[in-house]
């Protein structure tokens, strides 16, 4: 196929040289060889056109080419040509589970622990122990249970027991070991028996010790007994991680949760003491998580968003939560704490300061020539500005968006916020 270009005497020859490399065509593929090789040589033939980014830059890479202005190819370069190939790259460290040993879960039916035990899969884990106090009890809970099941994961689910009683907990421990050796132990019972300080009594204490300060202390005598009388058949003698999920209610202290605050309190005690003596101990001091667990079942229940400004805190999300589980997992601290603080507006804020901040973002300096009625996705965001803007407006201005809403947004509607 011959293409003329009239005016300026350019001729275009389409070849396909795929049936050049077909068998039988080596004539052709060493001249084509030959020819590539000596168009190189010659600068006849260049290189198509690249920007270079280093392995730092990734994120300023993603926005270059979601601008559409760059020509040729975008290439993130992970290691200099003057370095050896075998030299170790810096890299993010990452949490992984073992095939081979068993992750137990206290809470694991509950909002945060069924999305704890996904998480745990993802990562390796194929034997996983779900600690209940009433069992499954709705559809969400059996789909994902099926579909653990269907990824080749054992999954046990252990209802009615009691791990503050060292029975149950003993039994627990054995019925799993028997299976697989514990790698990890997450307890993320809890109990809400809110009463200002007055109104506590020995009963709201009691109930709100039980799941947490009392189970975790339970579990860690009876995992030290055992494992150091049992020769051969040794309970969570490959214990790597022992790990307490407590709260901002013990960090910072709320109002009405005396009782909660102390059980986490002692939880963390119970962690520091076990990195004392070199065995594994993780308390982590969670902030609000607002899509489950707890505060979203009240949400659900109340049928409105909770106001967390007065708690000094916003809500945060589960997959912030996981993220930081990761870092958490691979550090040597017994007390961690992950939360969202909220940051006091400024007075004279206002709609203005609203709309600015997100011109801002988009790198829009003059309202005037942008329509009010226009979406954002129309005025330049892409995927990574999109998140960004979603940020800001839930820690600058507690506003709280899907990312459909997000993708809708005009600034006649950040008018009206």
């Amino acid at each position: 196929m011959v293409v003329f270009w009239k005016l300026k005497g350019i001729s275009f020859h389409g070849i396909l040289l795929d049936n050049m490399m077909y068998p039988g065509n080596q004539k052709y593929k060493s001249l084509l060889s030959k020819m590539i090789a000596d168009g190189l040589k010659d600068g006849v033939i260049k290189p198509i056109q690249v920007q270079v980014f280093s392995k730092t830059e990734i994120e300023k890479a993603f926005r270059y080419m979601a601008s559409g202005k760059h020509v040729g190819k975008i290439i993130i370069k992970i290691q200099e040509k003057d370095k050896p190939l075998d030299e170790p790259i810096v890299a993010y460290r990452r949490y992984y589970c073992l095939r081979n040993k068993s992750y137990i879960i206290l809470g694991g039916l509950g909002g945060f622990g069924l999305e704890l035990t996904d998480w745990l899969i993802f990562r390796g884990a194929r034997n996983v122990v779900l600690i209940s106090r009433t069992g499954m009890k709705n559809g969400y809970q059996r789909m994902k249970v099926r579909l653990w099941k269907s990824y080749g994961v054992n999954v046990l689910i252990i209802k009615d027991i009691d791990v503050a009683d060292p029975k149950d907990c003993e039994y627990l421990l054995q019925t799993v070991e028997r299976k697989a050796p514990v790698d990890a132990i997450f307890n993320l019972g809890a109990v809400l028996k809110d009463s200002v300080l007055k109104n506590q009594t020995a009963e709201t204490f009691t109930e709100s010790f039980q799941s947490k300060a009392r189970a975790t202390q339970t579990l860690d005598k009876l995992s030290r007994k055992i494992c150091s009388q049992l020769r051969h058949f040794v309970i969570c003698s490959q214990l790597r991680h022992f790990v307490v999920f407590s709260s901002s209610a013990c960090g910072r202290g709320y109002a009405g949760q005396t009782n909660y605050g102390m059980a986490n309190s002692i939880m963390e005690r119970v962690c520091e003491k076990r990195a004392e003596e070199g065995l594994p101990g993780l308390a982590i001091q969670w902030g609000l998580v607002g899509d489950v667990g707890i505060i979203a079942d009240m949400q659900e229940n109340d049928g409105k968003e909770l106001i967390t400004d007065r708690l000094g805190l916003l809500q945060q999300t589960i997959s912030c939560c996981l993220d930081e589980l990761n870092k958490f997992l691979i550090q040597t601290r017994p007390v961690v704490s992950s939360m969202v603080v909220a940051k006091k507006k400024a007075i004279s804020s206002g709609f203005n300061s609203l709309i600015k901040t997100v011109a801002n973002i988009l790198e829009i300096k003059d309202m005037k020539l942008v329509s009010q009625n226009s979406c954002l996705a129309e005025l330049g965001m892409d995927s990574i500005i999109a998140v960004e803007i979603k940020q800001t407006l839930e820690q600058k201005f507690d506003i709280f968006l899907t990312a459909q809403e997000i993708r809708n947004l005009t600034f006649a509607k950040l008018n009206k916020m």
